[in-house]
């Protein structure tokens, strides 16, 4: 408890933190001076006092108190209670006395037996260590390959984020550059054609032009990776997720709960046994919908179709059909055995594996420029990060490289 405070002055108004100070406080006094014949203050005997007596001190001495807290080696030692800034105040103060818990001790023969019998140490006699963690079989591409995707997300919202701070302290070097040789010449100074300091005119003209042009662009970059690492995350369901298939399977729900929504709805609107006061109360009591919503239901839209128009279910059952084939697709994905592959070609030794949600292909060698092509034909990029050529594993990109490793083994 008394670890949590920081040296310093404390609010005079708080009052909770004030009353828990005095709860751990082991003794609290009052310190008052008087002036003796020589005109000096003295001070006067410490008084112990009870906490009673600290609050109808405290509403007393309010508008001039301040509160000082001593912290020694990060724990809170003394906290004083002052009338006024000056040597001459009145003081109460708090004193503390940390109490240390007595360190237990055990013999050899405790310490052994409490280990036999499968405790983590002496002292956790209600804790033992937890069984051994079986080996994991699971061989599948959703255990092997994918990773821990929120760290991957983590990681490049930091690389983004770090690139954004980068390019906005390069924008600022390049406005104070351009703004400081602006300074330099008076307001409206010509540049004074024909005279020989035509030429460095011209020169620091241009240098304040471009270094402001190189501020914009920078705070341009700046801006742009600022809002892809805002977006990190963002963009929908990503395949390489291992709760991709749970989030799908929400997303088809409430898909399939809109569809059912709109068709209860569409029906009673269209029900000749039912008043629009009616219908509105079901809408609304039923389905969550707002009063204006409903009554825009019932209205209609500019061609005069009442209710959910059939587009709308079309367009909605076709999101839902969408949903459940990548759900399909999604399911053999992640339960595939990851690829792997590796051989020869061109004299340089190549390899491809799974690995953080990406197909990874790396060389000995840097690849001809054939081959180079060859991979880029096959959506494969270079990444500097990962040293290796790389595509996001989806189905396509499954199925693209399987035909990529056949036509790396025939040549």
């Amino acid at each position: 408890m008394l670890k949590g405070f920081k040296a310093g002055k404390l609010r005079k108004n708080a009052k909770n933190k004030i009353a828990v100070l005095l709860s751990m406080a082991t003794k609290i006094e009052l310190r008052t001076q008087s002036m003796g014949m020589d005109d000096c203050f003295n001070d006067n005997a410490p008084q112990i006092v009870d906490v009673d007596f600290f609050w109808s001190w405290y509403e007393k001495e309010y508008s001039d108190l301040e509160i000082y807290l001593t912290v020694f080696e990060g724990v809170l030692t003394k906290v004083r209670f002052s009338d006024c800034p000056y040597h001459f105040s009145n003081d109460i103060v708090l004193t503390f006395e940390e109490v240390k818990a007595k360190k237990p001790h055990f013999t050899y023969a405790q310490v052994k037996q409490a280990l036999l019998d499968g405790y983590l140490c002496p002292l956790s006699n209600d804790s033992k260590a937890p069984e051994p963690t079986p080996p994991n079989d699971d061989n599948t591409r959703k255990v092997v390959s994918f990773g821990d995707f929120q760290d991957r997300l983590e990681s490049k919202r930091d690389r983004l984020e770090n690139a954004s701070s980068k390019a906005a302290a390069e924008s600022n070097k390049f406005y104070e550059s351009s703004r400081s040789l602006a300074s330099c010449i008076p307001f409206g100074q010509p540049i004074l054609v024909g005279h020989h300091s035509e030429g460095r005119a011209r020169r620091h003209a241009d240098k304040i032009f471009n270094d402001m042009g190189k501020s914009v662009a920078a705070s341009k970059k700046a801006g742009y990776y600022a809002d892809r690492a805002a977006s990190v995350g963002t963009n929908g369901i990503a395949s390489d997720d291992p709760e991709a298939i749970g989030k799908l399977k929400e997303k088809l729900a409430g898909l399939e709960r809109s569809q059912e929504m709109m068709k209860a709805i569409n029906k009673v609107i269209r029900s000749k046994h039912m008043t629009d006061a009616d219908k509105i109360e079901y809408m609304t009591q039923t389905h969550q919908l707002t009063e204006n919503d409903a009554k825009e239901l019932l209205k209609g839209d500019f061609c005069g179709r009442v209710g959910f128009a059939s587009y709308s279910l079309t367009n909605n059952n076709a999101n839902i059909r969408t949903v459940r084939d990548r759900i399909e697709d999604l399911e053999k994905l992640h339960n595939q055995e990851p690829l792997s592959a590796s051989g020869e070609i061109e004299g340089l030794s190549w390899s491809l594996y799974e690995e953080d949600g990406r197909i990874k292909i790396t060389f000995d060698d840097v690849p001809s420029e054939a081959l180079r092509r060859t991979l880029k034909m096959y959506s494969f990029k270079w990444s500097r990060f990962s040293k290796a050529w790389v595509r996001k594993i989806t189905p396509n990109a499954i199925f693209r490289t399987k035909q990529l490793i056949a036509k790396l083994d025939t040549n």
